[in-house]
């Protein structure tokens, strides 16, 4: 208590009034002063804290200046040609050539004439050279000239006639008529928009490349929208004023809080990377087009050599049909539909019947001189023949009484009306295509099983002294064909499905 009385009195002799004021109150007149010694203290009226009519002309001539750039980036069809002058400016002959090169039509006309394998390698070549040639250098240079662009375009957009009515209530927005009448401001009613031109104006230096913008505007507007001379007078004029701290100071006054900071609005748009994932994302679908062209054919010729008959769809609920409803509504789809069908028919119309008599005579009749072959052999067969009640448990989990069913299903109608159902549908759906990729693998699995030592057995029926199964000549009375002929018929029946498989899940 002592000491804080000791301290009240030297600062009494001192001269120093703020002992009795908070921390607060003490800048805010800290604040006031540094308000009347600003050199553009003309702004502000002290003796009643308002905004002197001097800022609201400041603000007008401003306005005035910067409406015809303000009209020009309202029309939408100009300001995304502007986006695309910008790109250009930074494109030259050989990024060109590239992009000719990668070109959707150009690249259809050379699948014409070029093996899919070629092709393939020239697009991505030529996207290699594209990413060289647009590389980090001129994107960072792309970017910064179309961020200045955006830096004027929040200058251009700010409210100036919010602003400009609180001093004229009768201003309207341009075209001018005669000259506003404006009035003072209490400083609190004008705190907000001062701090919010501020966070637009923040970034505004004369230094910056404006010319190049002058020049990219008049391209697009298709005229001069304001001169080079005025432009760069307005320009320094503006960060004179932004410099000298005067908005600055008057918002800190006029909100009551000394410590406020500006926090500049900063543009921080990635045209070139857009622009160049676009250009890269075509070429790999065309890629991609390509290889399900390729893919496309040689399952139709896999399809023909394995089966005799042109009808795949077996599975009520898990099939490339009730996939489209998902695929329409651009949600995850039934992946691998095409892939489990094709092993539900081949285990259902092949494997259980030809390919499993055909195991039978080799496992339980045929004398092997190592059991731990036919032992391997046997267990792979004894996997392949529990597929088809493992494909119909998991296509029955699909179905109305399943465990995803319905689930499926009540998030499907409300999808519509509620998008996080999006999510919802799309994590149960890429379960299901876990659980498919699984079904194919395992199956991919034991079918290079059987078919190993199908291969292995039509090489050891024709030794003179068989070094895996001893009895052949015993086996060979009892198959209605000659053994060798079967194995090697199923052996590259096998090796046809299980490049289907492949296919299927690439």
């Amino acid at each position: 208590m002592a000491e804080d009385l000791v301290e009240k009195v030297i600062s009494f002799f001192a001269g120093d009034n703020t002992g009795n004021l908070s921390d607060k109150e003490v800048i805010l007149r800290q604040r006031l002063k540094e308000l009347a010694e600003n050199k553009y203290g003309r702004f502000f009226r002290h003796k009643t804290d308002e905004a002197d009519p001097s800022l609201g002309v400041f603000f007008h001539t401003l306005y005035k200046m910067i409406l015809p750039i303000r009209t020009f980036m309202k029309d939408v069809a100009k300001t995304t040609r502007l986006r695309q002058v910008v790109l250009e400016a930074f494109i030259d002959t050989n990024i060109i050539d590239i992009v000719k090169q990668l070109n959707p039509t150009g690249i259809e006309e050379r699948f014409k004439t070029t093996s899919p394998e070629e092709l393939t390698g020239q697009i991505r070549s030529d996207i290699n050279k594209l990413k060289t040639e647009f590389d980090d250098n001129r994107r960072n240079r792309i970017n910064r000239s179309y961020n200045l662009v955006m830096v004027f375009f929040q200058l251009a957009h700010f409210d100036y006639p919010g602003l400009l009515k609180k001093f004229d209530p009768n201003f309207a927005e341009g075209p001018f008529g005669g000259e506003p009448k404006f009035s003072p401001v209490k400083l609190p009613l004008l705190a907000k928009d001062l701090g919010d031109f501020l966070a637009v104006s923040q970034n505004i230096n004369p230094d910056n490349d404006w010319r190049t913008l002058l020049k990219l505007l008049k391209i697009c507007a298709g005229e001069e929208i304001i001169s080079e001379n005025q432009f760069a007078q307005m320009l320094t004029g503006l960060r004179d004023i932004v410099n000298s701290k005067i908005l600055e100071l008057m918002v800190q006054y006029g909100s009551q809080n000394p410590v406020w900071i500006c926090r500049p609005r900063i543009p921080d748009e990635h045209i070139a990377e857009g622009w160049l994932d676009a250009r890269v994302a075509k070429a790999q679908e065309c890629i991609n087009k390509i290889n399900r062209t390729e893919r496309n054919k040689q399952i139709a010729i896999l399809l023909k050599e394995i089966f005799d008959h042109a009808e795949f769809e077996r599975l009520e609920n898990y099939s490339v049909a009730k996939s489209e409803s998902f695929r329409k509504r651009e949600l995850t789809h039934f992946v691998y539909a095409e892939g489990v069908n094709y092993l539900a028919v081949f285990v259902n119309d092949h494997f259980e019947k030809e390919l499993h008599e055909l195991c039978d005579i080799l496992l339980i009749r045929g004398q092997w001189i190592n059991n731990a072959f036919s032992k391997e052999m046997s267990e792979a067969v004894h996997q392949l023949m529990e597929l088809s009640g493992e494909i119909a448990d998991f296509d029955e989990t699909l179905s109305d009484d399943g465990t995803d069913g319905p689930r499926l299903k009540a998030a499907m109608l409300r999808v519509d009306r509620d998008r996080s159902q999006i999510r919802y549908i799309n994590s149960i759906i890429d379960s299901i295509n876990g659980e498919a990729i699984e079904l194919i693998n395992n199956a991919t699995q034991h079918f290079s099983v059987v078919d190993s030592y199908l291969k292995r057995l039509a090489e050891d029926i024709q030794k003179k002294h068989p070094e895996v199964i001893v009895n052949w000549r015993e086996l060979n009375s009892v198959s209605k064909d000659p053994l060798s002929q079967i194995m090697a018929t199923e052996s590259k029946k096998l090796d046809s499905f299980i490049q289907l498989l492949q296919l299927c899940i690439q």
